[in-house]
């Protein structure tokens, strides 16, 4: 059976699933929602730079019971969500809320009241946060008899990002700005802050222990050098040029749950922080504890030698990571009972013809 299947959004990560969805035989696109006037009327390959497919992006797409949609806009609409869930449209988002539970049940209830109403279900998904931040260190977490801290770091080089996004690198996260003016939280900053406290939330539940609190600890380091961005926009020295955004969930007194994002335009920094000059994009998952456990996972384009992507394309690696990551969860959703259901509800989530064509 291949699942039929809505794309809610066509922004940096909308355009990948939706390439996803077209090249997967597993799955028949049936719709596409857009907001902007300019993509109306647009064809979906063209969208995502694939062939035509006869499917033309509408600001209001039809929607069926039984669809699956692909909810990827920069923030969720709970009402639009509950609407989509009542009509029967499962919902899988990369707009956060991979663990609604946190917003209590103001956001909850409706969601999972929707779901259950209509019979469909809504499932969060996402790398980080979600999968590198909740994921990973609570499989880690049955490798270990006590453990003292849970510890996620993430470096990533943001130029791809900063270049195809600006409005959220530049504008919202301060790239390019005064460290004063970057520091100066506007709602998206806010947004982001609630989306990893869903992190240490779900990790705190399910290892069966209380958060006293989260607390917000960010940083800035200025630019020693000119970075030119793929767009022409340009990052000048004494700018910013890497953002430190740090979230401490505290559990009797202690710092026990840390998740810390170095996003980076450029090495060269004042103060000089321990950030390479690698392109990749990391994450160190420890756990510190009886044992002690520590994982890197890295994204590119090849890790293949012998391949002219070696080691290249590693931001939108994990760009094409969270997009397809929600596409794979499809079936897993389709199959599930009715309401909210997160990464600890269901099975884990699998390539959807993996070896295709090989």
């Amino acid at each position: 059976m291949a699942y039929r299947v809505v794309q809610w959004g066509t922004g940096s990560v909308g355009k990948l699933a939706l390439r996803e969805v077209l090249k997967n035989p597993e799955f028949t696109l049936v719709g596409v929602k857009v907001y902007g006037d300019a993509k109306v009327g647009s064809d979906a390959g063209a969208l995502c730079g694939l062939a035509e497919t006869g499917i033309t992006a509408t600001k209001e797409p039809a929607i069926s019971k039984g669809d699956n949609v692909i909810y990827c806009p920069m923030v969720a609409d709970y009402d639009e969500i509950a609407q989509l869930l009542k009509a029967g449209a499962n919902v899988i988002t990369t707009a956060s809320n991979v663990y609604p539970q946190f917003y209590g049940p103001g956001v909850y209830d409706k969601l999972n009241d929707a779901g259950m109403a209509g019979g469909a279900t809504f499932h969060g998904s996402g790398v980080n946060p979600a999968f590198m931040s909740e994921v990973l260190p609570l499989t880690l977490s049955g490798l270990v008899h006590r453990a003292k801290k849970i510890t996620v770091r993430e470096v990533s080089d943001v130029n791809h990002y900063a270049s195809t996004a600006p409005e959220i690198m530049l504008d919202h996260i301060g790239f390019g700005k005064s460290p004063a003016d970057a520091l100066n939280a506007d709602g998206f900053l806010k947004g982001m802050t609630a989306y990893f406290s869903e992190s240490i939330s779900m990790i705190a539940d399910h290892l069966g222990v209380a958060l006293d609190r989260i607390e917000e600890r960010h940083e800035v380091a200025t630019s020693k050098v000119r970075v030119t961005l793929d767009n022409g926009r340009t990052i000048e020295p004494g700018t910013v040029g890497c953002r430190l955004f740090r979230w401490v969930g505290v559990v009797g007194g202690e710092p026990r749950i840390e998740l810390s994002t170095f996003w980076k335009v450029t090495a060269e920094l004042e103060p000089q922080w321990s950030v390479s000059n690698s392109k990749l994009v990391e994450w160190t998952i420890m756990i510190e504890g009886t044992p002690s456990i520590r994982c890197t996972v890295a994204t590119c384009a090849s890790f293949d030698p012998d391949s002219p992507d070696y080691l290249k394309g590693a931001e939108e690696a994990a760009l094409v990571a969270t997009a397809t990551h929600a596409v794979n969860a499809i079936p897993f959703v389709f199959k599930a009972a009715p309401g909210v259901k997160t990464f600890l509800d269901l099975p884990i989530i699998a390539g959807q013809g993996a070896f295709r064509g090989l």
